[in-house]
């Protein structure tokens, strides 16, 4: 799938917007990447689960005492005015990341979810965690980019 400007799609994970909202290592450059999509016109997508995995990063952040509750939300409805399209998960996606949690070794399907949507759209898949860059990598997913890797 690409875009009507023939733009390659890219899916993120939940963990950039946290990495800009919460001030940690990669806000930079996924502030930069987020920007050059937006104004390329390129095409962001993300699960569905997505917004829940941030409001729990948001959530973590005000338990350990890193945000009040109010910046909390305010963080939640920024990352909910976020161009990024929304894509609800079906039984064919939910399946194709059971594969990818086998594939990498995951008790859980929450990352293989991007995984499966990014090859579902033939997508660029982004991400903050490392091992999981690994684990994909190791099994040839090279749509898959690490933030942080130049």
């Amino acid at each position: 799938m690409t875009s009507h400007l023939g733009l390659k799609p890219v899916v993120i994970d939940a963990n950039l917007p946290l990495s800009i909202l919460l001030a940690l290592p990669g806000r930079e450059q996924a502030s930069e990447l987020l920007s050059r999509w937006w104004t390329e016109g390129r095409p962001l997508y993300v699960p569905g689960l997505w917004q829940l995995e941030i409001a729990s990063g948001l959530r973590k952040a005000v338990s350990v005492g890193w945000l009040t509750q109010d910046e909390a939300h305010e963080g939640l409805r920024l990352a909910a005015q976020w161009a990024v399209q929304v894509i609800a998960e079906d039984m064919t996606l939910v399946d194709d990341a059971l594969r990818w949690a086998a594939r990498i070794g995951q008790r859980v399907i929450y990352d293989s979810i991007y995984l499966a949507l990014a090859e579902r759209l033939k997508a660029d898949f982004w991400t903050a965690d490392r091992k999981l860059y690994r684990q994909a990598r190791f099994q040839g997913a090279d749509f898959v980019h690490l933030l942080g890797e130049k």
